[in-house]
């Protein structure tokens, strides 16, 4: 849990002069530029701040079950870093998607190499299903585990080629 205490006090005359310069520009252009100066700029500093201390935990989380499960290494766990920025920019998931989908899998195959390449099965099958990658993967691992019933529940016609014995 992320707690970001905030303190502020308020002073109606900062309020009213914001306003009054506000309404001293003429054009849309300017109003923006005004409220991105005054609004946005902090805003997205303290998101990114935000952001980065998030993307730092699931990176540590991720870290911890590939030496966990696979007994892996620095290097490793450097590399599929690497790979989930290489995957996310080629495909337009979010790296913070991919991470525990990732970790899912292996825990589940307790091999990266095909955790790897189930992570890219469950994206098409997240993309074609409209389920989210996360339920996808969590149906992954469990079928390779030998429970087949997270992957029936995703589709009517997986339930049938599992009972055809595909």
């Amino acid at each position: 849990m992320l707690s970001i205490p905030i303190i502020a006090e308020y002073d109606g005359k900062a309020l009213d002069r914001a306003i009054k310069d506000f309404n001293q520009l003429e054009t849309a252009g300017e109003k923006a530029q005004f409220l991105i100066k005054k609004a946005a700029i902090p805003a997205a500093a303290a998101l990114t701040g935000v952001t980065t201390a998030l993307t730092l935990a699931e990176q540590a989380q991720l870290a911890l079950t590939l030496q966990n499960v696979t007994g892996a290494t620095d290097k490793q766990v450097k590399a599929t870093e690497d790979m989930i920025a290489a995957m996310s920019r080629a495909t337009g998931t979010a790296d913070s998607d991919l991470r525990p989908a990732l970790a899912v899998l292996i825990t589940g195959t307790k091999d990266v190499a095909t955790a790897t390449d189930a992570l890219r099965l469950a994206q098409d099958i997240a993309t074609g299903s409209g389920k989210s990658l996360g339920e996808v993967s969590d149906a992954l691992a469990k079928a390779y585990g030998g429970n087949m019933r997270g992957l029936q529940a995703l589709s009517p016609e997986i339930k049938l080629m599992i009972q055809d014995g595909a």
